[in-house]
């Protein structure tokens, strides 16, 4: 294949792709200072996306279709086949691609996906400490899908064998689940190290999966009995006032708690533990964390931005906005002969996503200077990538700009129903199905004129 250097051309295909990304830093200054609502964001995202859409169906698609069924004499079902190829091999090099740096922290570069990112992270965390609950008998009453409330109330505690957790008479401040471990149960405030030592009895000897400290919370009144550790143990620990909140909000939770107290035999108690029905419950729970708290974002968002997130943003940007540029730059030959309609699906497109995308990273702890280099930095990209486009595909055989052209639409259009259109609808609800319609038709009048 020849390369035919045409300077003007190739500066024109610059420029064009320079005012298509110039709605990037423009969207970061909007983010930082103009805060606009998430509504209004949702709004101008969905007509973007609308835009865009249709110019990859007729531009890209239908016109790259065309172009061989013309030039290359294909028939149309050949034709869509190079097409449809491109636009699959696209959308799944996009998806690998996003996949890959969303661990290192390319996320934070669309809000949605940090959403996602961060509501990951949570059900990680989650993990560990539901498995640990899916073993203790009282709260596997608790109806799993609610378990994302409860594990806020738990705290995880540790007793060293041979330490009083508390003792009779005390004020029953908590309920005890236990982890791991052994504890016993005396019918005295002196506790003891051995059975029959100071005049106490051993009422009861507790282990992994039961429960202690419920009597006094339901009853109001003082600790009935000390408990020991008589190995070290391992506790989680629930507040009297969140404990009381449970069961104001989970009725089958009291009916366990009181039938425990009715039935709990003072002796040692072996407990067989439903294995499979523990995990499957866990399962559940897990499945059923869905939400994230503005406390829990931040937390979240400080602690999983690492150090090579700013490098991660900038390719993840890149793998979106390079596409779109190398577009731009094999389909220009001249200002008389280019069309417009996908440069303006691409300005529009890429307003939104810099305004939510700053305002994530700000939150993430980016600071404003190293926020403005990076989108700058994407918009020099997309100019070299614009100026190799036209300089290699301008010219290029009609199947192999068909098939790049594709290849583009594919991981464009990858990224706009994962990040675009989700996100849309979530910040302006219903409203944003009429907006893309808008887009849509907008960009297919342009056609027309």
């Amino acid at each position: 294949m020849t390369i035919a250097l045409d300077s003007s051309a190739v500066f024109g295909a610059v420029l064009l792709a320079v005012l298509a990304m110039l709605s990037l830093p423009v969207g970061v200054v909007i983010g930082l200072y103009g805060k606009p609502s998430q509504r209004t964001n949702a709004i101008i995202m969905a007509f973007g996306t609308g835009a865009l859409i249709q110019a990859l169906a007729l531009d890209l698609a239908f016109e790259g279709a065309q172009r061989l069924m013309v030039e290359s004499h294909l028939s149309g079902l050949a034709s869509w086949f190079w097409v449809a190829s491109g636009f699959a091999l696209g959308g799944v090099l996009y998806y690998l691609g996003d996949r890959r740096l969303e661990r290192y922290g390319a996320a934070l570069r669309h809000p949605a996906l940090t959403k996602l990112f961060l509501l990951r992270k949570k059900r990680e965390q989650s993990a560990a400490l539901l498995a640990r609950l899916a073993r203790v008998d009282l709260l596997r009453s608790l109806p799993p899908e609610e378990m994302e409330e409860v594990l806020l109330c738990v705290q995880p505690v540790r007793a060293v064998a041979g330490e009083t957790i508390f003792r009779r008479g005390e004020i029953g401040d908590a309920l005890y689940l236990i982890d791991e471990g052994t504890v016993m149960v005396l019918d005295s405030a002196e506790a003891g190290t051995a059975d029959g030592e100071r005049g106490t009895t051993a009422l009861a000897y507790l282990s992994a999966g039961q429960s202690f400290g419920e009597i006094a919370l339901l009853s109001g009144g003082p600790r009935t009995a000390t408990v020991v550790a008589i190995t070290d143990t391992a506790l989680l620990k629930i507040a009297k006032e969140h404990f009381d909140e449970l069961l104001d909000c989970f009725p089958r939770l009291r009916e366990a708690v009181e039938a425990l107290n009715a039935e709990r035999i003072l002796q040692n108690v072996a407990v067989v533990h439903d294995r499979s029905g523990a995990a499957a419950w866990q399962k559940i729970a897990l499945a059923n964390i869905q939400r994230l708290s503005r406390a829990e974002e931040v937390a979240l968002m400080e602690k999983h931005a690492p150090a090579g997130a700013p490098l991660a943003i900038f390719l993840g940007a890149l793998l979106d906005g390079v596409p779109e540029s190398v577009v731009i730059g094999s389909s220009f030959v001249s200002l008389d002969s280019f069309r417009f309609t996908f440069l303006a699906a691409v300005f529009l497109s890429n307003l939104p996503e810099a305004i939510g995308s700053a305002v994530g990273m700000k939150q993430a702890g980016f600071k404003t200077k190293r926020i403005f280099a990076l989108w700058g930095m994407l918009v020099l990209a997309g100019a070299v990538a614009a100026a190799l486009g036209n300089l290699f595909l301008a010219g290029a055989p009609p199947a192999l700009l068909t098939l790049v052209g594709a290849i583009a639409g594919g991981g464009i259009l990858a990224m706009v129903s994962s990040v675009m259109m989700p996100e849309a609808y979530e910040d302006g609800g219903p409203a944003v199905g009429l907006a893309t319609i808008a887009g849509f038709l907008t960009a297919f009048l342009f056609d027309f004129l």
